[in-house]
């Protein structure tokens, strides 16, 4: 990593950012936290797809040295080389999904480029970069020189206070992140099977049904190897669970009865309300199911389907964005809060009150806690730098859980602080929950 190491060196001496290993290394506990967590949801990734390019990632943040939760000015990917277009692509796609800050920053040996976090990535393209890069951020050091407003724009200074994202307010949009789109693409996908003549409790869940079993085929370990993969339906096959070979929770979809036996097949597994008869006697669990099988029927899962293939449009015009969508990248605490946005919405479709109403009260739009107040309440009353990690946490208005799940990751990280060097095995973590 001489080069790109070179690279980001030269990026402190003449654009005044933090020094390369307050990039990669920063020694802030929270600051360091996120470049963990981006180096496990970015870099890991990136590195299976591409193994040839060796790349580290960091975060430009206001204070490295802090414990506090930060929000970063941006993620710095390090390349060895030049990337190549796919691995650029990648990498933008990745970052969109982290959804943790709005700016990309990749830093080659002879080419800095900036890429924004809140455009989904261009499915189809020729060029998948384009759609994201903002040209006029592109430092191309093997030219005669920098242009001063190319300076300008990366400088630590303009970077830190907006200067960035006030000159390009089009690609800086917060209805593109990530989060967004998906809570509308789900939105709408809910719309539709109600429409169909499901009850909203059958349909919530099926979307957090297919919002699970989509990060299973995500959610990787050390080498790599998704939880749920073509060597799990094929084993499923064999073993007779499945009638036929599948790739895809697309096409199990669409089988009709082996959607059902491998929903059947995962609740043996996890056991989780998500799936009908959590808890209940056999006789009962079996009633619950022939009851939702009385509900759902080709139509439904089709749609289903149509969705989780990207072949579902939009009232925008636009094709679903769910093939785009990383969810071993996206932020748990998110996908947590999804729950509570549909019961709301529910509660605003039964309401008499007029649409004006409805706005006052702010119904309109994403409706859970920020993430970032979150992490500014935890950072006072559980911050990261403390080994007592043996403690319980009451969220007395627990609504999607996301102060929770905040807290767990915060105890587990305290774990580790009083056990350096080892990581929780399952029992710790069931202890901690």
């Amino acid at each position: 990593m001489a080069s790109g190491t070179s690279r980001l060196a030269s990026m402190h001496e003449e654009f005044g950012w933090p020094t390369p290993d307050r990039i990669l290394t920063p020694k802030g506990a929270g600051a360091r936290l996120l470049a963990d967590l981006a180096t496990r949801k970015i870099s890991l990734p990136l590195r299976w797809a591409d193994p040839n390019t060796t790349q580290r990632i960091g975060v430009l943040v206001e204070d490295p040295e802090s414990d506090s939760t930060q929000m970063p000015v941006a993620l710095v990917c390090e390349f060895d080389r030049a990337a190549p277009q796919s691995t650029l692509a990648l990498a933008q796609r990745l970052a969109w999904n982290f959804s943790r800050t709005p700016l990309l920053i990749t830093v080659e040996p002879n080419l800095v480029r900036a890429w924004s976090c809140c455009e989904p990535p261009a499915p189809g393209s020729e060029d998948p970069t384009r759609s994201s890069e903002i040209p006029s951020a592109r430092l191309d050091f093997t030219g005669t020189g920098i242009a001063d407003q190319l300076r300008r724009e990366l400088h630590w200074v303009n970077l830190l206070y907006g200067q960035l994202f006030n000159s390009y307010p089009q690609s800086f949009r917060r209805e593109n992140c990530a989060d967004q789109l998906l809570l509308e693409n789900l939105t709408e996908l809910r719309a539709r099977l109600m429409q169909e003549g499901l009850s909203s409790d059958t349909t919530h869940d099926l979307l957090g049904r297919v919002i699970f079993i989509q990060f299973l085929f995500h959610r990787r370990d050390s080498s790599g190897t998704p939880a749920l993969n073509l060597s799990v339906l094929e084993r499923l096959r064999r073993d007779q669970v499945l009638e036929a070979a599948y790739a895809d929770l697309e096409s199990v979809l669409r089988s009709g009865g082996d959607a059902y036996r491998f929903f059947r097949w995962l609740n043996e597994k996890f056991n989780g309300d998500l799936f009908p008869g959590k808890g209940s006697e056999s006789t009962q669990r079996e009633k619950e199911w022939r009851a939702e099988l009385d509900q759902v029927s080709q139509v439904h899962l089709a749609l289903l389907a149509d969705f989780v293939g990207g072949q579902m449009r939009m009232r925008s015009g636009q094709a679903c964005l769910w093939p785009q969508y990383m969810f071993d990248a996206i932020p748990l605490e998110f996908i947590s809060s999804i729950y509570e946005t549909f019961v709301r919405s529910e509660k605003d479709d039964d309401d008499d009150d007029d649409d004006e109403d409805k706005e006052e009260r702010g119904t309109k739009g994403v409706v859970y806690t920020p993430s970032h107040i979150v992490d500014f309440l935890l950072d006072a009353v559980l911050p990261w730098n403390s080994p007592d990690w043996d403690l319980r946490v009451l969220d007395g208005a627990c609504g999607s859980g996301i102060f929770l799940v905040k807290a767990f990751q915060r105890l587990v990280h305290r774990w580790r602080i009083a056990n350096p060097g080892q990581e929780p095995k399952a029992e710790v973590l069931k202890r901690l929950l």
